[in-house]
């Protein structure tokens, strides 16, 4: 008798045990992101922008998946040769400013973990970012001085000595009034600029000379290209930190 007892006692807390395991597997499912939902959507968004920046720093499209999925803990999946900057808009619509902010942090945070200067494509995949979330690059240029990231490409021996002043030692976005006029020049400003004239110039120039119209182009008109864009955006980030109305 005794021994049908602790039988039916060791059984009774199998099934307690296995009662449990399943209640909490139901939990962990209910939590997920079910398909179709918003947060669904807004995960898939963000892994998809993720991945292009990864692969736009050199990372295979498995590698890039991997890391999306152990660094970001993104199980959502991922749409491949998505355009950065329209998804980091529908991706702004549905989020906090927290979120946002966590998004652009996590994907520089990938772009150092290569260690090294990031290419250049990479980098114009972070501004593309920071300009779908509606942070301009006034955040990027802070994470830049945060995380030490820094950017090069096969255009650096072709860049204007005068795009390159001071070596980027100084934090971009430090007010410096120095050489504003050259920086208005650069973005093709005249008379008395406003933020918004600032940003509107940008917008227009770095579409104009941004490296994906040039990749399939002659090294030589790469080299100009990427060292005009480089030129541009250094001009704004300096400009946009001055200029703060």
């Amino acid at each position: 008798m005794e021994l049908i007892a602790v039988l039916v006692m060791i059984g009774a807390g199998g099934a307690v045990a296995v009662f449990f395991l399943i209640a909490l597997s139901l939990a962990k499912a209910d939590a997920r992101p079910r398909e179709g939902s918003p947060a669904a959507d807004r995960d898939a968004i963000a892994a998809s922008i993720l991945f292009q920046v990864l692969v736009a720093g050199g990372a295979t499209p498995d590698d890039a998946i991997k890391q999306v999925r152990r660094g970001a803990g993104l199980g959502a999946p991922v749409t491949r040769g998505v355009d950065v900057l329209s998804c980091a808009e529908s991706y702004a619509t549905a989020t906090s400013a927290n979120d946002r902010a966590r998004l652009l942090e996590t994907a520089v945070q990938f772009a150092v973990a290569r260690r090294g200067p990031v290419p250049l494509r990479q980098y114009a995949a972070l501004l593309d970012l920071s300009f779908g979330l509606g942070f301009h690059t006034d955040a990027l240029a802070r994470l830049r001085e945060q995380y030490g990231l820094e950017y090069v490409d096969h255009a650096k021996d072709a860049r204007p000595r005068e795009a390159d002043r001071k070596g980027g030692a100084t934090a971009l976005f430090v007010r410096d009034t120095s050489a504003i006029a050259e920086w208005l020049h650069v973005l093709e400003i005249e008379g008395h600029p406003t933020r918004q004239m600032i940003i509107a110039s940008y917008r227009r120039l770095a579409a104009q000379h941004h490296p994906d119209k040039v990749h399939d182009k002659s090294d030589e008109m790469q080299r100009s290209e990427a060292a005009r864009f480089i030129e541009i955006t250094r001009a704004y980030e300096k400009l946009l930190a001055i200029y703060q109305d």
